[in-house]
């Protein structure tokens, strides 16, 4: 099949194997790019288009007003980047390619993709400032950390610090001093705030991944190794486009965001690399004290400013929204006035957010020449252009000489005094953090231990010299990688794959000892049932297993929010874990802790644990019949695939499921679900249903780059008649691996492009 893109240095071709994988044989780095781009498209070009409305604060002239909102709050933080500069880049010219072949493909069409006719919407060529907005906005949405902070300021305020201080990862001697010196306006924060970062949150009146690396001191070959599996919400079609390009000697595959030549986790000849979600505080919450339309400062009275917004509106006129800042950032209680969701009067003071990106211009060609670096160090250096670095992540990258470096890849503020956890005081200067420099984001350099790992956890500890992660995940799979890569000398590809499928749950080992006490001493026999079958379970998350049954939709109730409102009355209470999900801190043995003021409630804590577990036993029942012998914890606990316009006819073939599964979020083998639980369900209701857990798993040994184990949650393709969107699922369900071959002569080939050169 022939192709085209002008431009190109050469012809090249484009080999798609049967996986769905398309391989770019070129003989420049650059046309490697603009086969890349080509075949972005032609697999996700709707995909690429929606993205670009959401980073661009255009999804409302795409998709309808109940977008205004999510536009006009992007747009008054400058996620788009449109109100700085857009920045030249030494890794432009992959951008550019990248563009060529993303923009010939959308001038090919002879026809409107079916998606963007269901949309009523035309296709449209991109540009670089389409790929530095997609860049901003994954750093934007990663972790949403002021929601912790403002909930938290309320609560201390509200009921005092000790009641919460233990539920914090971190917190300082001056951050308690910021709650009684802020305690009125802290008491006053309107929650509804949180609904700009949480639209789906009903707020009352008054939302993962594993990654790894060894040396080849721990390699059964004698040269490193890693394993990454990204944690996404599972759906057709797969967060992430696969691809690998040639280019002589060159090789490189891995996986990159549709529309962005970006590869977020992947390998060359050289090195290879993997990502988490770093659970980095980016965001800084500030009390103002106002007069009118001036903020104080420590120098004196300052103007606000104000700019004006215009939102485009599918089918409806467009609508201005008035966008006030101090020198932090955007006031949110304006903010919200224009947007219809409050009508607070608080004069005196008002809440304005600070983003470390907001006024910082960041490129296009940003991250572009990471898989052209040939040594970690190297790597390191591209991860950061002009000291800025558009992400929120934990990297780990190691070279075939087995140096291996980990980075939080991020821009963000050096807090000194103050932890970051709760609000601060905006007329005090010292709280005008500066940016974090490179070199104070290269976290480790060759541990003596031969590895490195990540797993949204707190990987710093007290380690730095300032505090990166406020409100990680919780630490059980970070620890249980930690567990398996201490228990032998030598390591291959197997064990490596064998961990990414572990079903140990840490949590859960540290949670039941205090949990089945509690419930032995309950006088209701089905809560001693549960005690026997918990105290029975090898905590083990596997699909067999009886005691998952009750442990995971145990979790799922949230019993803590219920004790917590029962002590403090606070209807905020109501909104953990779903508006503030980094406050997670929350185990038995912290509220039995004899140096809080939760001490004095215990006997209402082990109430409410007991009746919630009965709850639990009494809904499984419903669910799974009353003989517990046959409880099956994958007869609860079912995986589905749908695409989003699954309803209409062209894409109702594109689902996959129910269909059981093991794991939980603290295992390795991770699987997150939602629902109603277990109760009467509905017909063809899943009571647990996962929704979100590996996108793909990759296992990369450095001795054979050609090679490496590798599986995606669903397929490669996009497209509503593509031969790739589902044909990995079952082997991913069932926890294995495809071979992948990047030697020409070893692919199993499905279809080949032909592209001309023309001028």
């Amino acid at each position: 099949m022939k192709h085209k893109i002008t431009g190109a240095d050469a012809p090249f071709e484009i080999v798609w194997d049967r996986l769905g994988i398309p391989h770019v044989y070129a003989s420049t780095v650059a046309d490697a790019y603009r086969g890349m781009g080509y075949a972005a498209g032609y697999e996700r070009l709707w995909q690429i288009h929606l993205s670009c409305a959401y980073a661009n604060g255009e999804a409302a002239a795409l998709l309808g007003e109940r977008f205004i909102r999510q536009d006009a709050f992007q747009r008054a933080f400058n996620v788009h980047g449109g109100l700085t500069d857009l920045p030249a880049s030494d890794g432009d010219w992959i951008a550019d390619a990248y563009l060529e072949g993303l923009n010939a493909y959308v001038i090919s069409l002879d026809e409107i993709p079916p998606e963007f006719a269901h949309a009523e919407a035309e296709p449209r060529e991109f540009n670089r400032a389409d790929i530095a907005a997609r860049h901003r906005f994954t750093s934007w949405f990663q972790h949403k950390s002021w929601t912790e902070k403002l909930v938290l300021g309320r609560l201390m305020a509200t009921h005092g610090v000790d009641y919460f201080s233990d539920h914090v990862l971190h917190f300082s001697d001056e951050d308690r001093d910021l709650i009684h010196e802020l305690n009125e306006p802290l008491r006053n924060l309107d929650p509804k705030m949180i609904e700009l970062a949480y639209p789906d949150v009903n707020v009352p009146s008054f939302s993962g991944s594993n990654n790894w690396a060894v040396t080849g001191e721990l390699s059964s070959s004698g040269k490193p190794m890693l394993a990454t599996d990204p944690h996404q919400p599972h759906g057709l079609p797969n967060t992430f486009f696969y691809v690998h390009l040639n280019a002589g000697s060159w090789n490189t595959f891995g996986a990159a965001f549709p529309g962005v030549p970006y590869f977020m986790m992947g390998y060359t000849s050289e090195i290879a690399w993997g990502l988490t979600t770093g659970c980095v505080d980016c965001y800084d919450l500030f009390i103002e004290e106002m007069n009118a339309d001036q903020y104080r400062t420590q120098s004196g009275w300052k103007s606000l400013e104000t700019r004006i917004e215009t939102i485009e509106v599918k089918g409806k006129s467009s609508q201005e929204i008035t966008i006030q800042t101090t020198h932090h950032g955007v006031l949110l209680e304006p903010l919200m006035k224009e947007l219809g969701m409050s009508s607070s009067k608080n004069e005196q003071y008002q809440t304005s957010l600070y983003w470390s990106l907001q006024n910082v211009a960041t490129s296009a060609g940003a991250l572009a020449l990471l898989p052209t670096a040939r040594s970690a160090r190297e790597f390191g250096e591209f991860l950061f252009e002009n000291e800025v670095c558009p992400l929120v992540n934990n990297i780990i990258c190691v070279d075939k000489e087995s140096q291996l470096e980990r980075y939080i890849a991020t821009t963000t503020p050096v807090r000194k005094g103050v932890t970051g956890s709760v609000p601060l005081a905006g007329w005090i200067d010292k709280y005008d953090f500066l940016l974090a420099k490179p070199e104070q984001l290269l976290v480790e350099k060759n541990p003596s231990s031969g590895f490195a790992l990540t797993a949204n956890n707190d990987t710093m500890g007290e380690k730095g010299e300032f505090y990166i992660h406020n409100f990680p995940a919780h630490s059980a799979r970070a620890d249980r990688i930690r567990e398996l890569l201490s228990q032998k000398k030598k390591f291959s590809v197997e064990d490596f794959c064998s961990m990414q499928l572990d079903l140990y749950d840490l949590r859960a080992h540290d949670v039941l000892p205090d949990l089945i006490k509690i419930l032995q001493a309950s006088k209701d026999k089905e809560v001693r049932l549960a005690s026997k079958l918990l105290d029975e379970w090898d905590c083990c998350a596997s699909a067999e297993s009886r005691g998952a049954c009750l442990y995971y939709p145990f979790l799922d109730r949230f019993w803590q929010r219920k004790y917590m409102y029962r002590v403090l009355k606070d209807e905020l209470i109501n909104l953990l874990p779903l508006g503030a999900p980094g406050l997670n801190r929350f185990d038995i043995s912290s509220f039995m802790n004899p140096e809080t003021n939760w001490i004095d409630h215990e006997e209402l804590l082990k109430a409410t644990i007991q009746e919630e577990m009965r709850k639990v036993v009494d809904r499984v029942k419903l669910s799974l019949g009353s003989d517990y012998s046959k409880w099956r914890w994958g007869n609860l606990h079912k995986i589905e695939f749908r695409h989003r316009l699954n309803n209409y006819p062209t894409w109702e073939k594109l689902k996959k499921g129910p269909d059981e599964i093991g794991g939980s979020p603290t295992t390795l083998r991770m699987a997150v679900h939602m629902g109603k639980g277990p109760g009467k369900a509905k017909e063809n209701e899943v009571p647990c249903r996962v929704f979100h857990g590996p996108a793909f798993r990759l296992v990369v040994d450095l001795a054979d780059p050609q090679h490496a184990k590798f599986v995606i949650a669903g397929g490669n393709g996009g497209r509503a008649d593509s031969n790739f969107s589902m044909n990995q699922y079952a082997t991913w369900l069932k926890g294995e691996y495809f071979t992948l071959n990047l030697k020409k002569e070893e692919i199993d080939e499905h279809t080949v492009w032909q592209f001309e050169k023309i001028h």
